[in-house]
């Protein structure tokens, strides 16, 4: 349990450090578990690393600690509008109004805080995501009808009709072969389907009738494979159906319930952001407070109370969420969007020109060094990991890569090959009527 700051002692007695010791007793500001300690909460993936990064510091920096929760809204908080006097709710608050030191809960830095508190270093990355629910896994049944495109169907149509057709004008014309069209019609079909066929009615062929069938039968040879081809890859790809794909399709479909939590740095963030699309998406839950859900809800639960919700929030807050989901479903019923709304560092907040932000600042700028942000925030794998569906491996993966229909330009060997044949076929034809022409007056004489 305590491999971080094991890793993080060694680091500090291999890269020597001037940071000033506090030596001091602190108030650390914080509202997750198991730092919190509050009652009916669950552990979650950010409550972990402020453990973790709160027992460094505090083993390196030589200080002692006490957890305060924020008493109004356990989130880091925003200036509280309803008193217009420039309080803050959160824990923002309480540095505010010097009842806690330091806050171990990470955030985005605003211009906002910036003014009323210290900001650390950047400590961590969490980006800002989309919840969705879970897409059902879908399949193509109708696959057959997108194996070729438009223009590659018409095209097999009408040459294996025109090969239909040459086969019968030559066996009328030379009495040799098959004279009935509708059986010719059903031996290209059957053969095409993999059926087999066999014009069985006369056994003497002409020369030309025999090359009109070989160029017909290698064309629906190389037709069938590709065609069993693709349409194996069409029925086998999963198939999902997002409610949305990224902010865009939030901002332009207007059924869309975008909701965030309230008093959350997500709320900040779209409230100051000058970004048009976050604008849109704010003056929407600005014109509707119902989309502003409470931070202690379920919020898969309210997720899935309307199958046009979508939740905006913190990426490592929704990883723990759906893993908390996971467990106790045993089923995802969440998954974060592949594509993020927004990337940003988190920092640590001390009250305003704190004595202690020096020694804080220059630590943290060790631990960034040795790579120890990155080792916090990659070292909780959670069962959320089997919820996330990545579109770049269905892309890339050989099973469930995105499939095309084939086009002419993906078959125009075939087809050239198909008309180079139907040529030497119809020379083949001339000279045997020219041959029978030639020979017929000679037998009369």
């Amino acid at each position: 349990m305590r491999t971080v700051l094991w890793i993080g002692l060694v680091i500090m007695s291999v890269v020597p450090c001037s940071c000033r010791k506090i030596n001091n007793h602190l108030r650390i500001a914080s509202f997750f578990n198991p730092l919190a300690n509050i009652s009916g909460v669950s552990v979650n993936k950010i409550g972990m690393i402020e453990y973790y990064l709160l027992d460094i510091l505090s083993q390196y920096l030589n200080f002692t600690y006490e957890i305060y929760v924020p008493p109004d809204v356990p989130q880091l908080g925003s200036p509280d509008e309803t008193k217009g006097n420039g309080s803050w709710t959160g824990v923002l608050g309480q540095l505010v109004r010097d009842e806690v030191d330091m806050s171990i809960s990470f955030g985005p830095s605003f211009h906002s805080r910036h003014l009323v508190v210290d900001v650390s270093v950047p400590i961590i990355l969490d980006d800002i995501s989309i919840v969705v629910p879970y897409p059902q896994q879908d399949t193509n049944a109708a696959a057959y009808l997108y194996a070729f495109d438009l223009a590659t169907w018409i095209t097999m149509i009408l040459s294996f009709s025109t090969g239909c057709l040459a086969i019968w004008i030559v066996a009328l014309v030379q009495k040799k072969g098959e004279r009935d069209l509708p059986t010719i019609l059903m031996f290209i079909i059957a053969v095409s389907l993999g059926q087999g066929g066999y014009l069985r009615q006369y056994s003497q062929y002409s020369s030309p009738s025999r090359l009109i069938q070989g160029s017909v039968l290698l064309a629906l040879l190389v037709v069938s494979y590709s065609f069993c081809g693709i349409v194996t890859s069409m029925i086998t790809s999963p198939r999902y159906e997002f409610v949305v794909r990224s902010i865009e399709d939030v901002v332009e479909k207007e059924n869309i319930q975008p909701l965030i939590i309230k008093e959350s740095s997500t709320q900040a963030e779209f409230e100051d952001s000058s970004y048009p699309i976050f604008q849109k998406v704010y003056n929407r839950i600005n014109n509707n407070p119902m989309l502003l859900i409470p931070s202690s809800s379920e919020f898969v639960d309210v997720l899935l109370s309307n199958p046009n919700n979508v939740i905006i929030m913190s990426n490592l807050l929704a990883d723990s969420e759906i893993q908390k989901d996971f467990k106790r479903h045993r089923v995802c019923r969440a998954t974060i969007l592949p594509k993020i709304v927004n990337d940003r560092t988190n920092c640590l907040f001390l009250q305003k020109d704190s004595p202690y932000t020096a020694a804080i600042d220059r630590l943290l700028l060790l631990l960034r060094q040795a790579g120890l942000s990155d080792y916090l925030d990659n070292s909780y794998d959670t069962f959320a990991s089997r919820c996330y569906i990545n579109e770049r491996k269905l892309r890339s993966s050989k099973r469930d890569r995105s499939t095309s229909p084939l086009t002419l330009y993906d078959l125009r060997g075939i087809f050239r090959t198909f008309a180079y044949l139907f040529l030497c076929c119809f020379v083949a034809f001339i000279c045997e009527l020219i041959v029978g022409k030639c020979q017929f007056p000679c037998w009369s004489v």
